[in-house]
């Protein structure tokens, strides 16, 4: 059995590769401790994701969702407008836009889970987090928005999310090693990340500045405080 159960929904429609580098730091770092499913373009190994999850306390979701859903496998056509049956004839056109949701969130009932996605952090009636832990799941931790796309007219240029995602994949790759080689609760995890997301900000302080600096550190600061624990704070991690 994993210490951590990594879900990570392939995307080739989207800017989700870069979060790779994660599973590969901590499949160097933490051995049998990892293990890092990579959800294919069925939704017969969505399905499978989830079962093979059973075995494990800590889960840890990375990919694009929002406040009530979480987002599964995205083919490179995947986010065009087709036919259905179409779709299932080509899977270069599979999108499996709703993977984790009110439906089957208490599948993760007793076990951490770490919704690294935007948005996952909202407290509403239909919010994930709210309903997980209506389901018993044991602790939910969300973020807010991570600008990880270029988006037209938004005042954050392509270089500065490439400085952005550098940064927060540094941080997550470290916290999560640290925090799982000793065992952490859920709030010394977060605890971690942050003050790892500090550093970062007084890195970027110390350099020479550049065109964009303080949108990244301004993201950076949300990025920390944005991050939310829903359930038992002290839960460990195994």
């Amino acid at each position: 059995m994993s210490k951590v159960f990594a879900i990570y929904p392939l995307d080739k429609s989207s800017s989700t590769s870069f979060l790779n580098r994660i599973h590969t730091f901590e499949t160097r770092m933490l051995g049998d401790a990892w293990h890092c499913y990579k959800v294919h373009f069925s939704d017969d190994d969505h399905e499978r994701c989830i079962q093979q999850s059973m075995n494990s306390h800590f889960i840890f979701f990375m990919g694009h969702g929002g406040d009530t859903q979480l987002h599964g496998a995205c083919a490179k056509y995947g986010e065009m407008a087709v036919d259905f049956t179409a779709a299932q004839e080509n899977k270069n056109f599979y999108d499996k836009e709703v993977f984790i949701d009110a439906n089957n969130i208490n599948a993760f009932k007793g076990k951490i889970f770490f919704c690294f996605s935007c948005n996952s952090n909202k407290n509403n009636s239909k919010s994930l987090a709210r309903l997980s832990k209506n389901h018993g799941v044991e602790a939910f931790v969300g973020f807010g928005n991570i600008p990880t796309d270029y988006i037209e007219g938004v005042h954050f240029s392509k270089r500065c999310i490439a400085i952005y995602k550098g940064r927060i994949v540094k941080i997550m790759k470290y916290a999560l090693y640290y925090a799982v080689e000793n065992n952490e609760t859920v709030d010394n995890l977060v605890r971690i990340i942050k003050i790892l997301t500090c550093k970062e900000i007084q890195s970027l302080r110390q350099q020479k500045r550049f065109h964009g600096r303080d949108a990244v550190i301004e993201q950076l600061y949300k990025f920390k405080d944005e991050i939310k624990i829903y359930g038992d704070v002290y839960s460990r991690l195994y």
